[in-house]
């Protein structure tokens, strides 16, 4: 299927976040001189907030001022293009409020890093194409998620000859990077601490296992040392980074501009109204002056066509902004209808939901979706959250009405957090106590589950 310049247009602002946006309206102002920024006068009504909009005089006041011969061909026209949903009608005028608006500049990616160190490697135009396909597979926390052959395949090359790159890859910052699983990880790291590392590196390759259970006296046995050494030896690899890449992404709570809020109605314990931001984007309209040019009589064609061509472009952008409105709207209305108890609730009170059911509500593929909610944020009672948290797969309950992951994974993370420090609850328990709730797991999927959480094994959450 080959997609029309103003659906190109309209799919490229869908997947971009407010303050992108905003960044492509400046460009769109810059580049295009038959754009130009409305000044707002009026603050818009909180119930009714539309999106960005083309006003009368942006759009239908141009094509109905110019001649017969500069009619804009081929309009934005979309099928089935998703209306405003909001059934919300509210008196009050406000201010939209309370809502972070600092976004903090882009830092620098682990995979920008380990790019620009590539360029210090001793590398042949061969192995470069390796390294490359190496450092696409590194995942956020620094570890090769692709095996050896898989690499090997994809660049058509040896499986030695991956492993002689990805030995240079893994002599990169930060220590560690490039590992397939922990052991290598933490090997990689005391490889650089020199001969003092020799008994833990020993530990590490042989006996992860009994380092785990803080075995001292086993440990002190097999390698004839004393229960000190083997406690130095175990803080030196304590000091060590589990995830390589770990300090390339933050856990901590960064300033995000929210594309939408959600919030409880004044007066009430579970109504709830949205507000889909604009206040950040310009609002824009065609230039009036060049309306004017248009009309003049003996404009030479040269002109002509660059007028024509601008403003065929300037219309496209100006219905784009709107539909995208409007397909963000219609998301987040069908989202707060599918989760209602989560705004009031909580995360425990998630319910299942697929792209393809919102897909389906608003008439749109299930691509859009994803791309409408592709790095954009809602600011609702239980914080400032990804759109993509709202959709979770169906794990069966006894009820038949089943249950979303997200929300199981919280009633474990809440069982492990309450649960006796000295007793601490296993898998099966867990297992028996979601059943007593009306939720039916397997040991082995709320083993997956707690891996998931990164909730250690029962035996070393133990506290002795």
């Amino acid at each position: 299927m080959v997609l029309s310049p103003q659906m190109r247009v309209y799919l490229r602002l869908l997947h971009l976040p407010i303050m992108d946006l905003r960044q492509a309206v400046e460009d769109a102002l810059e580049e295009n001189p038959i754009l130009e920024e409305v000044s707002r006068t009026t603050e818009p009504e909180s119930a009714e907030i539309p999106a960005p909009a083309p006003t009368k005089d942006a759009t239908d006041e141009a094509e109905e001022t110019l001649p017969d011969d500069w009619a804009v061909k081929d309009p934005l026209t979309f099928t089935n293009a998703p209306s405003d949903l909001s059934r919300r009608r509210h008196e009050d005028t406000r201010k939209i409020k309370d809502f972070q608006e600092t976004l903090i500049t882009q830092p620098e990616s682990l995979f920008d890093y380990l790019e620009w160190q590539m360029h210090f490697l001793e590398l042949k135009a061969s192995q470069k194409k390796i390294a490359e396909e190496i450092i696409g597979n590194i995942d956020l926390e620094g570890f090769l998620k692709a095996t050896l052959e898989e690499i090997s395949a994809a660049t058509n090359v040896e499986v030695p000859v991956v492993e002689e790159v990805l030995r240079k890859i893994q002599s990169l910052d930060p220590p560690g990077i490039g590992a397939r699983d922990l052991r290598e990880a933490l090997l990689i790291q005391l490889e650089r601490k020199g001969p003092e590392a020799t008994l833990a590196r020993e530990i590490v390759r042989e006996h992860l296992d009994l380092l785990a259970k803080k075995d001292w006296k086993t440990l002190a046995k097999i390698f004839n040392a004393s229960e000190p050494e083997i406690k130095k030896a175990a803080a030196l690899i304590a000091r060590l980074d589990p995830n390589p890449g770990r300090s390339f992404y933050s856990e901590n709570a960064i300033a995000v501009t929210p594309d939408a809020t959600v919030s409880i109605k004044d007066g009430t314990e579970d109504g709830l109204e949205i507000e889909v931001h604009h206040d950040f984007i310009p609002e824009l309209r065609i230039n009036p002056q060049y309306r004017r040019m248009m009309r003049e009589k003996g404009l030479d064609e040269k002109t002509k066509q660059f007028l024509t061509a601008r403003l065929a472009s300037g219309m496209d952008f100006l219905k784009a902004i709107n539909l995208r409105g409007s397909t963000l709207r219609a998301i987040t209305d069908e989202i707060v209808r599918a989760q209602p108890l989560f705004f009031t609730r909580g995360f425990s009170h998630l319910r299942p939901l697929r792209l393809k059911d919102i897909a389906e509500r608003v008439n749109l593929h299930e691509s859009t979706i994803s791309r409408a909610i592709h790095g954009k944020y809602l600011k609702t009672p239980q914080g400032t959250i990804p759109y993509k948290s709202f959709f979770s797969q169906k794990v069966g309950t006894e009820n038949d009405e089943g249950e979303s992951q997200k929300s199981i994974l919280e009633r474990i993370r809440a069982l492990v957090e309450k649960e006796d420090p000295h007793k601490p609850l296993s898998d099966l328990a867990i297992a028996k106590k979601l059943k007593e709730e009306g939720v039916t797991l397997a040991r082995r999927t709320v083993a997956k589950y707690r891996d998931i959480l990164k909730i250690l094994p029962t035996h070393l959450r133990k506290q002795r």
